[in-house]
């Protein structure tokens, strides 16, 4: 076995979470299972891989984009990006094509020329916000590219210039109700898909973000003039001003200026905030929609179809209603890049607490794909029985990750060496142990009061770096220079 993969608690970072020891447990669950999930290859050019379902024999691609911003915070003990250099290795050159998911034992496509969503630039920029590792850019931007640039030759309409899926089985969002499953030629029965305009948005912002680390300037300004275009497009037409939020549409009567919208709201529509679509008043309706407890904000949130659909499965139906994790991370990001960090540190609370309750259930134990939203337990399937348990892969999202960025509050930037604490918990919360831009770091909040003097920081660092504060009762953020070694701070 290779040690490197080796599940080992102590050379993890160690949560600090005040009175939520049933959380830290699930967190520490969910590193043991994404280690248990590691399929070890001994295929020559093949790294070893993290994957959400051990001995199917196929590596796909949203799942190990998604699982990246696990292993992001592994301490380099666990690697999903092993999975994107071999997803790089096998895409076709010639036109930029990766297709949604490769038989491992025959390296080619397991479902023909369907695509999934395109999150690899999102990955490789979250990643070197918090290793500060920027030396795969140069390599990997030429698969960055040539992924983009595919989706802009082949899954772009004529009539409109937006997007499209095969099917939503190639969105990944399988049985939702978003035009047909299957389309009857792989063209997405003329749909046009929220979700994958939203995505390639936020891969061009992403790109522009690593050619400018790269110093490439004019292809930085293409990219960010692509994500203004793209913004446009959604706005004009995925639009409902009506309704107030972003659904998929049929292109064919675009050009009579009539848009059929396909009268679902889904958790495709969540894009929008992460990739900066939705602004002003259209950030304030989603938002409006998301928490309306009659619509997507259930008892564990956020439901993958709105609750006031005929289509609506209280058990979960798998995309009929279940909570996923991989779309609950993106909404969770885009609320907080809209300015709604409390609000996002509300449902990823609710989400973590709905987990340990179903993994602390002796009839169900464990992490699972997906979530029923009006119960504490799994979501069920098309066919009404369980979603896969063991399920980290992506299931690690809100024990691991939305744990550490949204509960105890941590956000990093390694560009500019900066560790943002947000506060919005008011507990005693914070992180050990942590490696964040080549630098072994703890940052806790030991007293919490909301008068002058009376929140207590302590660090440790190998070396200096910045660390923002942000609470409620403070009227700015207060910024603090950390030198190395031990370190006690009031604010």
């Amino acid at each position: 076995m290779n040690e490197k993969f080796v599940f080992d608690k102590s050379k993890l970072p160690k949560p600090v979470l005040e009175g939520h020891g049933d959380w830290i447990d699930l967190y520490y669950k969910a590193w043991e299972l994404a280690f248990e999930n590691v399929e070890y290859l001994g295929k020559p050019g093949w790294k070893d891989i993290m994957t959400c379902m051990p001995g199917v024999g196929i590596t796909w691609q949203w799942d190990s984009c998604i699982m990246t911003f696990i292993t992001n915070y592994s301490n380099g003990t666990l690697n999903a990006f092993n999975n994107l250099d071999n997803l790089y290795m096998l895409r076709r050159e010639s036109d930029g094509f990766m297709a949604m998911a490769y038989v491992i034992e025959t390296g080619e496509p397991a479902y023909g020329e369907r695509i999934n969503p395109p999150l690899m630039a999102w990955a490789e920029w979250r990643h070197y916000l918090i290793s500060g590792d920027s030396s795969r850019f140069e390599k990997v931007l030429p698969a960055l590219e040539g992924i983009y640039s595919f989706i802009e030759k082949k899954r772009r309409r004529d009539d409109c210039d937006l997007y499209w899926f095969e099917d939503p089985g190639s969105s990944g969002m399988d049985n939702s109700p978003r035009g047909g499953y299957f389309a009857k030629h792989l063209d997405g029965s003329d749909v046009c898909h929220v979700d994958l305009a939203c995505q390639q948005s936020l891969s061009a912002d992403r790109l522009a973000k690593i050619c400018e680390v790269l110093d490439l300037s004019e292809k930085a300004a293409f990219y960010r003039s692509e994500k203004d275009r793209i913004n446009a497009l959604i706005n004009a037409l995925h639009w409902s001003g009506r309704v107030g939020w972003y659904f998929d549409f049929f292109s064919r009567d675009v050009r009579g200026q009539k848009i059929k919208f396909i009268n679902s709201k889904t958790a495709a529509a969540f894009w929008a905030l992460i990739c900066g679509a939705a602004e002003g008043e259209r950030r304030e309706a989603m938002k409006d929609h998301m928490f309306s407890k009659d619509e997507f904000f259930t008892k564990i949130p956020f439901a993958s179809l709105s609750r006031d659909d005929p289509n609506y499965d209280k058990t979960g139906g798998y995309w009929l209603g279940g909570v996923w994790p991989p779309t609950n991370y993106a909404a969770i990001r885009g609320l907080c890049a809209a300015g709604y960090r409390e609000l996002a540190r509300t449902a990823a609370v609710r989400m973590i607490e709905g987990m340990t309750r179903v993994a602390n259930d002796p009839a169900y134990g464990s992490i699972w794909e997906c979530y029923a939203p009006e119960e504490y337990r799994p979501a069920t399937t098309e066919d009404g029985g369980l979603v896969r348990s063991e399920f980290v892969g992506w299931g690690g999202l809100a024990p691991i990750t939305m744990l550490i960025e949204n509960v105890i509050g941590l956000e990093f930037d390694a560009p500019s060496n900066t560790v943002t604490f947000n506060l919005d918990g008011r507990e005693k919360c914070g992180i050990e142990n942590l490696i964040f831009n080549n630098n072994n770091i703890s940052v806790k909040c030991t007293e919490y009061q909301s008068f002058r003097d009376r929140t207590v920081i302590e660090t440790e660092a190998e070396r200096p770096f910045r660390l923002v504060v942000n609470t409620k009762y403070l009227w700015d953020p207060v910024a603090i220079d950390v030198p190395a070694g031990k370190n006690v701070f009031r604010v």
